[in-house]
């Protein structure tokens, strides 16, 4: 009965198991089937481990997605914890909680949740991974150069808390007039004339504490 069971199972199964490997070599759309079950099916039917691999491949509940949630929910975390400190004072070279530069700013937020930055923004402007303004999300740095707009070299620091619709984000930075506040971006004036580039750390960068 057993072995009758197993072979029923086999002879429904290997159809499809076929079907999702050809869809993982033409198809990108993911295939919704349950992680848990692709070793029982593929014992089941008997066939290889690539075929598992192509299930786990084409399954939307893979351990990237779930990293994808933790990745919000920290980033959520993030945001919130820097925005406690809107109204703090600038000061140079302030690393805070009583005041802060820019860069000491992000630092202070970051490090809260594991994450060792360098100390100046031209330094963390060499950290994490690049990433376009088309694809930004809560989280990611945002670099601009200091008083001038003619320099080239990585002045201030500021990041993401929100993405709108229509492509502009706020970001939360410590801004030498006002303190730790926010702003919209682009503006089409002071930051947008010297936007520098975006780096990603969160999802790229482990945590060390």
């Amino acid at each position: 009965m057993k072995r009758y069971i197993v072979t029923a199972m086999a002879t429904l199964v290997l159809p499809l198991v076929c079907s999702i490997q050809a869809k993982a070599e033409q198809n990108p759309t993911p295939f919704k089937l349950p992680a848990a079950h692709i070793e029982s099916f593929a014992a089941a039917s008997g066939v290889s481990g690539d075929a598992i691999n192509a299930l786990q491949a084409f399954s939307p509940f893979t351990a990237e997605d779930n990293e994808s949630e933790i990745d919000t929910d920290l980033i959520g975390q993030m945001t919130d914890y820097a925005a406690k400190f809107l109204g703090t004072r600038y000061r140079r070279g302030a690393a805070g909680p009583s005041a802060f530069d820019c860069s000491g700013f992000v630092g202070y937020v970051f490090k809260k949740f594991g994450f060792n930055l360098s100390r100046s923004s031209r330094s963390q402007y060499t950290e994490g991974e690049r990433v376009s303004r088309e694809d930004l999300r809560p989280g990611d740095l945002l670099f601009f150069t200091g008083r001038s707009s003619k320099s080239k070299t990585v002045g201030h620091v500021a990041m993401v808390v929100d993405v709108n619709e229509d492509g502009s984000c706020t970001f939360i930075h410590a801004s030498t007039s006002q303190g730790v506040t926010y702003q919209r971006f682009p503006d089409g004036g002071y930051y947008s004339k010297r936007f520098i580039g975006a780096k990603r750390i969160i999802g790229v960068n482990s945590p060390t504490a």
